[in-house]
């Protein structure tokens, strides 16, 4: 079993465990060791080289520079690292991209606390808003509380209904109405990028389907439609979807981190808004290479962490304004804030840069990225002044990643 150094403060303790399946954000409770005298942890690498790596423990949200600068030291070490808020019974995962994203978080939010002092705005309290309500047991069994927060929220929460102001629920206008919502109002670039119309005759896979909003798209431009969702509830909502609509499609109710297939079954991988809330992506990944058939693409969204709704609406106002940093993760105040909720559920919710992206896809071909999502609302007022296609390439809240599974050698 590999043995880890445990950091708090200036205590130093050693356990052993097995974290390499800790790849980012994952709910865990590690039993603080019994802590030694005051050591430097360089040193205790040095004097043993068969420890494997550091967990540092933090009090607060916010990795304070001293953590930092460990972390970097670790890694310049060979070694590995993750940050644990055990309050949250959290643990991330820290290589090199995730640290020098940490140094601009920290430089942010140095600039907006001394803006908001500037203007005689100090951080709020920290609103005492308690755990997360624990999860009732769901139709499918995890093992992992992530997942089940995910199933708490989108069983009771429908991704899309809430913009529906006029149809009765569980009926054919209903679903056109959050259809209407999304390409109208919501996201009018979508059916272009998201190639809704070139896939007549493929096979095309949606994991996390939700509503079956996009999937109806592909079919009824002539794909053989197939969803898999960890959401019996919005697994339920799309069958009845494309029943209304007199579509034919497959619903299977899995995890996508295994997923159910056969090797190269499918044309196209397709998942918007879903990927950034399992704890393992890159095995989500792996697994869409897996099913995808040689030559085939795989079109996906995650949130994109240098956007203008992380660094101003979650980091700014939620993080520094709010206060909450002085308590919670960044990843905590997501999974609080970022989806919409009348459950108390608190799902899971990472971002992404198109580094960290690009290499959760390395094994595959022709990738691109691109940035899109930002509704006039979002605009701060002098930012109105730029076309909105524009502000969403440069500041969207969306990083959308096209690649595709090499093609076998003839």
């Amino acid at each position: 079993m590999p043995l880890y150094l445990y950091v708090e403060g200036a205590r130093l303790g050693r356990f052993e465990s097995d974290l390499a399946a800790f790849t980012e954000r994952h709910r865990v409770t590690l039993p603080p060791p019994a802590p030694e005298p005051a050591g430097d942890v360089a040193r205790a690498f040095a004097l043993d080289p068969t420890i494997a790596g550091a967990v540092i423990h933090h009090q607060t949200g916010w990795p304070e520079t001293s953590y930092l600068r460990l972390a970097r030291r670790v890694l310049r070490a060979g070694k590995r690292v993750w940050f644990y808020w055990p309050r949250e019974e959290a643990l991330e995962s820290i290589d090199g991209e995730r640290l020098r994203s940490l140094w601009r978080h920290w430089a942010v939010v140095c600039f907006w606390r001394l803006l908001f002092r500037a203007l005689g705005k100090p951080p709020a309290a920290v609103a005492g808003d308690g755990p997360a309500p624990p999860a009732p047991a769901g139709p499918l069994s995890t093992g992992d509380p992530y997942k089940d927060q995910a199933q708490y929220q989108w069983d009771h929460n429908p991704v899309g209904s809430q913009y529906v102001k006029e149809a009765a629920s569980h009926t054919l206008e209903w679903f056109l109405e959050v259809e209407a919502h999304r390409y109208g109002e919501y996201a009018p670039w979508m059916p272009e990028v998201m190639e809704f119309a070139r896939h007549r005759g493929h096979k095309v896979l949606e994991i996390g389907g939700g509503m079956g909003t996009d999937l109806a798209q592909f079919a009824k431009h002539g794909a053989h439609a197939c969803d898999v969702d960890l959401s019996a509830g919005h697994l339920a909502l799309a069958q009845e979807n494309f029943r209304l609509r007199g579509l034919s499609g497959r619903f299977v109710h899995h995890d996508a981190e295994s997923l159910p297939f056969d090797d190269d079954e499918f044309d196209l991988v397709y998942s918007n808004g879903v990927l950034h809330h399992t704890p393992n992506t890159a095995r989500a990944a792996s697994e869409i290479r897996r099913v995808l058939k040689p030559g085939g693409r795989a079109i996906v969204m995650v949130y994109a962490e240098n956007s203008l709704h992380y660094w101003y609406a979650l980091v700014a106002a939620q993080g520094v304004y709010r206060g909450r940093l002085s308590e919670h993760s960044m990843g905590e105040i997501m999974s609080r804030s970022v989806e919409m909720t009348q459950n108390g559920a608190r799902p899971l919710v990472k971002v992404y840069t198109k580094e960290r992206l690009r290499r959760l896809f390395a094994d595959y071909s022709d990738v691109t990225i691109v940035k899109r999502q930002l509704t006039a609302t979002e605009l701060p007022g002098p930012l109105r002044l730029l076309p909105l296609p524009l502000a969403g390439r440069l500041m969207g809240w969306n990083l959308v990643l096209k690649a595709a599974k090499p093609a076998r050698p003839s």
